[in-house]
């Protein structure tokens, strides 16, 4: 099984530490054995080549009680932002979302519907806003019970940002927005995707669909700013960049139905988060992206 495991993938896996499981390195050991369990257990044969992001591995595969299209095998290394994958979409039951076909989540195994190659990355950028912006109407509903909370997440960065090295002035402005974002009753009350993007969002051949959720029972509007940050090369500098990222927002909230207001007090605090970590793995360009992001949303 390990030509089903890319080698780029077993690389860059095994420098992960524990996260409340195996490390890295002990789970990459682990996943050849996986997948030939899985595939017996299940009745799969592996019918494609062996896609990757950066915590999970993709296998497409035929079986006998499998559509004719096939599925996909996805086993992933156990991390808090994974845990309750499964349960997101087993609760939107294809509605907005890859279809769950069978889960064996003490593995780490999801076997999903087919879908196609095509995401948004090669889309019209304003185009790509919108199906994304529509996708928000199908998977914001209540949240299941276990998804982690948006206001533990939040009060958890307030608590460390003030020790990051960052200007006072930035560090301060996000905890005073935890503050108030917090208090607002509905703060929790939205089962979010949580990282919705261009690659995150796949045709199924009809329509479009999310994979890859990091739920999260928060509010919509901290579901934008990834829409904002990824892609940020195409935007250009300056006045430029200014306009193209607050034109995004713009389509995002529009067609969401997202408070603008709320909307940017999200996305300043997850970027001012995404500062913090940038300072410490000395990643000045994304310090500087959070920044210029952060100054378009200004008036």
């Amino acid at each position: 099984m390990g030509d089903l495991v890319p080698t780029d993938f077993d690389r860059q896996i095994r420098a992960l530490p524990a996260e409340g499981g195996p490390s890295g390195a002990e789970w990459a050991d682990r996943l050849p054995r996986l997948l030939r369990e899985l595939l017996g257990e299940w009745g799969l044969v592996p019918s494609g080549p062996t896609r990757h992001g950066r915590y999970a591995v993709v296998v497409p595969v035929t079986g006998e009680d499998l559509p004719a299209r096939g599925a996909a095998l996805k086993i992933g290394w156990p991390h808090h932002e994974s845990a309750t994958e499964h349960l997101a979409l087993r609760h939107w039951g294809g509605a907005g979302a890859v279809t769950l076909l069978r889960a064996d989540p003490a593995r780490g195994a999801l076997l999903l519907e087919r879908l196609t190659d095509e995401d948004l990355t090669q889309a019209w950028d304003e185009q790509a806003c919108e199906i994304v912006g529509g996708l928000f109407g199908q998977l914001h509903v209540t949240p299941f019970a276990q998804a982690p909370r948006l206001s533990s997440w939040a009060r958890r960065q307030a608590e460390v940002i003030g020790d990051a090295a960052l200007p006072p002035r930035m560090a301060s402005r996000a905890g005073s927005l935890v503050r108030d974002l917090i208090s607002d009753p509905s703060c929790d009350a939205t089962l979010l995707h949580g990282d919705l993007h261009y690659e995150n969002v796949l045709s199924d051949g009809t329509d479009w669909v999310a994979i890859d959720p990091k739920p999260m029972a928060g509010h919509p509007a901290f579901e934008i700013a990834p829409m904002l940050w990824n892609r940020a090369e195409e935007m250009g500098t300056g006045s430029s960049f200014r306009y193209l990222v607050r034109r995004r927002a713009e389509i995002l909230c529009e067609v969401g139905e997202i408070s603008w207001e709320a909307m940017r007090g999200w996305t300043v605090v997850r970027e001012v988060v995404n500062a913090m970590w940038a300072t410490r793995d000395d990643d000045a360009a994304r310090v500087s992206l959070a920044v210029t992001i952060i100054k378009a949303l200004d008036d």
